[in-house]
């Protein structure tokens, strides 16, 4: 009758992870004025809302989720992004049973057995982490969503009130906010 070993085995797993989440659209601003006076309205409106000029020529502000909204005023092109990171420490402990004291296969094949379990472990907190950075995402873009729409609406009708002082003598401006309405009276 043969003994049986028990064998205790120990691994461990540390790692840092990254995870990050964008998307990137166009702004809806009409072709109005000529780009560099469109982009100086854009930036305008931009400063205004507290975004703050790189200098790459791009406007950014970052939320104190960790939300970072990038704006190419030259472009018309908004990139939201999240990311978040940790650090990953895990121990994992098994006890295995052997038919021989000293047999490599099967001690092998149980530390192999359980570093697959904490890959196992690391990715699916990854996942987690990846589902949470997503969420904040989500989160944030229909707010952000009506604050830009606003930014363009408001630079499309100055850009309509610029380009109607250049046709002609503007007589009446009619404005309703609740509408978003813009009235232009021009005599030619």
């Amino acid at each position: 009758m043969s003994r049986t070993y028990r064998i205790r085995i120990s691994e461990s797993l540390r790692r840092h992870v990254q995870v990050d989440d964008g998307i990137q659209s166009k702004l809806e601003i009409l072709d109005i004025l000529p780009p560099e006076q469109t982009a100086a309205l854009l930036e305008r409106e931009l400063e205004g809302a507290g975004f703050e000029q790189r200098e790459d020529g791009q406007w950014v502000r970052a939320d104190e989720d960790g939300v970072e909204v990038r704006v190419d005023p030259q472009a018309s092109t908004v990139t939201v992004s999240a990311s978040a990171d940790t650090d990953l420490d895990i121990t994992k402990e098994r006890l295995i049973r052997a038919y021989a004291e000293n047999d490599a296969t099967t001690r092998e094949r149980g530390r192999q057995a359980l570093e697959d379990e904490l890959e196992a472990e690391a990715g699916e907190r990854e996942k987690n982490l990846q589902a949470k950075v997503t969420s904040t995402l989500e989160g944030k873009l229909g707010d952000l969503r009506r604050e830009l729409d606003q930014i363009s609406n408001r630079v499309t009708a100055e850009a309509l009130k610029q380009k109607a002082a250049s046709i002609g003598e503007v007589q009446e401006v009619s404005e309703d906010p609740e509408t978003g309405s813009l009235t232009i009276r021009v005599k030619i």
